[in-house]
């Protein structure tokens, strides 16, 4: 016999295992941080008179007074009865002491009283034998001409400041958290579970950065996502290789087989501009202001354009083989080009010749993060190449070795993660280059033959789109990495899917069958 429950009696036994999973005095003590944090004093009063458990011990309470207070002698003393979370307190307790002690240090020297801050380096502080860096910059300081320069060298803002709190906050890094709460913890929590529930949305992507309610788990309306056809833009008479949004996504440059690029205002979803080139283009980008775009040909030449009035401004030659792309440096003067001819070449606008020129392997794509300071490779060579750019100059920062044949390269908006298509086993991988491993592999689009490119899309590039030989749009979720849609409309093969960079619900598709899709 079956026996049902009422949906009241279910709940009620939910919440109770909830419960029982959390300990009272921890719930009631987060519960008197937030009311005082809030400001509602007397209610944590009543709270802690009610429950009989208090914030804090008044060992712990008198060490934040003392800290506080600058009383640095009692805070020490209290110090060594605080339990930390390491057992190897030896180790631990002189790390803490130097926080306290540099403190102690700091504020002497913004006093003048430069003797006693000189006595507490060499008595105090150096005898613990911590953070020789540190140390070193410390004692520097005594150097200064004046307490703005101290405070400005040592990072530090002063007994007036905020920097007894931050001191504090330091300290709990060392202290069992049992016994100093760490600060605002509930808020902390509540936003750990928002984010949680954000991540397991599969598809979340806000028009904007919309406050989620806590009486509500968070779920996207899959509804809203972009996945029908509002318009198919035509104009080109042969294949689409490329397709390039402005940063300001008012505009989208088209490249194709038919020797033209096209301009296309996204507003009105309408043709501007058409540029006649004497060869196919095969990969177009905007330059970070907007107002030039450069288009790599077939030709081993790159074609520097006024997108909007039609001028062709520069033909840069020098690469001995097909460019394969390019990236801008963002003072929009200065531009890298790759090509299968072994060499990365950085130009000047106003220069008709290489002003730097690098032996690497062969390049298939670039990209650079927005402050120009990270350049990111693949080649022939199917390797992902890491580089810092400095001074116009480029440092191998790290090497990564993928299965096979790499057609496609992007990167996430922060430069930490790199997504590439793999076209001999037919995957994207999502690469952490910080660490240079592996995060995330999507499975299911058609490549063994052409160069698909794919995209990160959404506000906060949530999505993996990428385009497939058998004329669809395949659409992942990025932390998942489930397949959540399958569009279909072209008649073609997919080559390159764009997200527009300020407008989290619209993406355009360009295909060997002439038509870009948005």
């Amino acid at each position: 016999m079956q026996i049902t429950l009422p949906a009241n009696n279910i709940q009620t036994t939910t919440n109770r295992s909830i419960i029982n999973r959390i300990r009272d005095d921890e719930l009631v003590r987060l519960m008197l941080q937030s009311l005082i944090d809030l400001g509602y004093n007397e209610a944590a009063g009543s709270l802690e008179l009610e429950s009989g458990i208090t914030l804090e011990s008044d060992l712990v309470e008198t060490f934040r007074h003392c800290i506080l207070q600058g009383e640095w002698q009692t805070s020490e003393q209290l110090l060594q009865k605080i339990p930390f979370i390491s057992t190897n307190i030896e180790t631990e307790l002189p790390k803490v002491q130097f926080l306290i002690r540099q403190q102690k240090y700091l504020e002497l020297l913004e006093k003048n009283e430069t003797m006693q801050a000189l006595h507490v380096l060499r008595t105090e502080i150096t005898p613990l034998g911590q953070n020789t860096e540190r140390l070193h910059q410390l004692t520097s300081l005594v150097l200064c001409s004046s307490v703005e320069d101290v405070k400005k060298q040592a990072q530090w803002d002063g007994a007036r400041g905020t920097s007894r709190d931050q001191l504090l906050i330091e300290i709990q890094n060392y202290i069992d958290p049992s016994a100093m709460l760490p600060n605002q913890r509930l808020l902390k929590l509540l936003g750990q579970s928002i984010e949680w529930q954000k991540r397991t949305c599969l598809y979340h992507n806000p028009s904007q950065d919309v406050e989620l309610s806590l009486f509500s788990d968070h779920i996207c309306d899959k509804e809203l996502f972009p996945t029908s056809t509002i318009k198919i833009l035509t104009g080109h008479v042969d294949e689409i290789w490329h397709v390039s949004y402005s940063h300001n996504g008012q505009y989208l440059a088209s490249v194709s087989k038919d020797k033209a690029c096209i301009i296309w205002d996204m507003k009105n979803l309408t043709q501007l501009r058409s540029l006649k080139g004497e060869v196919s283009g095969s990969y177009c980008a905007w330059s970070p202001d907007d107002t030039k775009l450069l288009v790599c040909g077939t030709d081993y030449s790159l074609r520097l354009w006024d997108p909007f009035n039609g001028v062709l401004l520069h033909t840069f030659k020098h690469h001995a083989d097909q460019v394969t792309s390019c990236v801008w440096l963002p003072d929009s003067r200065h531009f890298i080009s790759g090509a299968c001819d072994k060499e990365l070449c950085l130009w000047d606008t106003d220069k008709s010749t290489p002003v730097t020129r690098w032996p690497v392997p062969r390049t298939t794509d670039m990209k650079i993060t927005e402050d120009g300071t990270k350049l990111v490779t693949i080649g022939i060579d199917t390797c992902i190449t890491v580089y810092r750019v400095d001074d116009l100059k480029l440092t191998e920062l790290g090497k990564i070795q993928e299965d096979g044949t790499l057609t496609s390269l992007t990167i996430t908006k922060d430069g930490k993660y790199a997504l590439v298509n793999v076209q001999d086993i037919q995957e994207l991988h999502l690469w952490d280059l910080d660490e240079l491993k592996l995060v995330h592999k999507y499975t299911g689009q058609k490549q063994l033959t052409y160069i698909i490119r794919s995209t990160l899309g959404g506000q906060s590039e949530s999505f993996i789109l990428s385009g497939s030989e058998d004329n669809r749009i395949y659409i992942w979720s990025r932390d998942n990495e489930k397949l959540l849609e399958v569009l279909e409309g072209h008649t073609s093969t997919v080559n390159c899917i764009s997200w527009c960079p300020v407008e989290p619900m619209q993406f355009v598709s360009a295909s060997d069958d002439h038509t870009i899709r948005v």
